[in-house]
């Protein structure tokens, strides 16, 4: 049975949230696979053994992870390609052209699919214009971020992944400044072909990583007016912290009370770049039901986990969402 289309899901179903897997290419760390490379997560699917040996220890890892995520109750699950743009993967692995380059894609949405089944839905996972530079966590595009190329950039990746009906939705993640956000918002249904997201990176104090607050981001969709892509399907955020998440998802449905988010922030440890090593969120403000009983109240839809979320924090996330699913059948 094919799966309905996930906008239609969505509208369709308004009372339904979807729990989303969690932070991936940490998981695939803690299970021993060595993620710190300028590819993060794809870095597994570059070596031939792990198409041409079946038994390979990191096929079985990712395998399990994807199985154990979907056993917590993730019912939409990503693609690891958040740092599988062209020129990455160009920049730093054997693969320079772009056939090469789309057959690794490929691959690792078909390796995916067959992981999750054909019942749930996936994710095309894609990172943001900073996460290739290192800047999705400040938003520095540079002097003139108006002038750089977005869509060149992304190109080779939205072609490969708009042409692929094995993923139901598009996902930009971490987009920490306006004009490369106002870019992705100015492609129309000819580039944009299927259903997308936008996940923002925002600081603790609310305001985009380039210092742009979400009032400012709402005024520059509510400008679009039917311009608009209708594929737009989900704003929110994505690797954001924990604890002042709820806060940040208040202030987008304040400013965009009709638009459906998204939400998965990291699980609020603090990364360590001299030491590279994760410090413990020693003051966890709220628990799992706390978070998603106030992302459900904001209008989100799609809740899950970012970097150094374990399937235990997906299942507790699936525990919450049916709570409140089961309060309002109750009603």
């Amino acid at each position: 049975m094919a799966r309905q289309c996930i906008k239609n899901y969505l509208q369709e179903n308004p009372n339904k949230v979807l729990v989303m897997d969690g932070g991936q290419g940490t998981e695939l760390e803690n299970r021993g696979i060595k993620v710190a490379n300028p590819v993060w997560s794809t870095i597994p699917f570059i070596s031939e053994s792990f198409w041409s040996d079946q038994s390979s220890e990191d096929r079985k890892i990712v395998k399990e992870m994807f199985n154990d995520f979907i056993n917590a109750g993730a019912e939409i699950l990503m693609t690891t390609t958040y740092q599988t743009s062209f020129k990455s993967v160009s920049e730093n692995t054997p693969i320079k052209n772009t056939k090469h380059y789309n057959e690794l894609l490929n691959r690792i949405i078909d390796f995916s699919r067959d992981c999750i089944g054909e019942e749930r839905y996936l994710i095309g996972c894609i990172g943001s214009w900073g996460a290739h530079i290192c800047a999705e966590f400040h938003g520095d595009y540079g002097e003139h971020p108006e002038n750089i190329d977005f869509y060149e950039y992304f190109k080779p990746q939205l072609d490969n992944f708009f042409n692929n009906n094995k993923l139901d939705l598009i996902g930009f993640e971490t987009v920490p400044n306006i004009h490369e956000l106002k870019a992705i918002l100015s492609w129309d249904e000819k580039i944009l072909s299927k259903p997308f997201y936008i996940g923002l990176s925002v600081h603790e104090n609310g305001l985009l990583r380039d210092g742009t607050s979400m009032q400012e981001v709402a005024n520059l969709i509510k400008g679009f007016g039917e311009k608009l892509n209708p594929n737009l399907t989900l704003l929110g955020i994505n690797c954001v912290s924990y604890n002042h998440s709820n806060d940040i998802i208040k202030s987008i449905h304040k400013e965009l009370p009709n638009l459906p988010l998204i939400a998965y922030p990291n699980s609020g440890e603090i990364y360590d770049t001299t030491k590279k090593i994760w410090l413990p969120n020693k003051n966890p403000i709220f628990t799992w039901d706390d978070i998603v009983k106030g992302y459900i109240e904001a209008g989100v839809r799609i809740i899950g986990g970012c970097c150094r979320t374990t399937p235990n924090d997906i299942k507790a996330v699936t525990i919450a969402v049916k709570e409140r699913a089961k309060k309002y059948i109750d009603m």
